[in-house]
């Protein structure tokens, strides 16, 4: 496995475990603070230097739906 697929892998289970967190959550500031444990997956990614971004993306996917 070349560097790109173990940062692509790590970053596909940084947005994994964000859409099981997002449901616990009551604000995007929560949300926020529950994802920094595990922002060392984003390592090595464009995401990495966007981590907020990136969340505040799939929080307004989530939510959009009840809307």
């Amino acid at each position: 496995m070349g560097m790109y697929n173990l940062i692509e892998d790590n970053v596909n289970k940084f947005y994994d475990i964000a859409m099981e967190k997002i449901g616990e959550c009551e604000s995007f500031a929560e949300f926020v603070d529950n994802m920094k444990e595990h922002k060392n997956l984003l390592t090595g990614s464009s995401d990495e230097d966007h981590f907020e971004d990136g969340l505040y993306e799939c929080w307004q996917e989530k939510w959009s739906k009840y809307l």
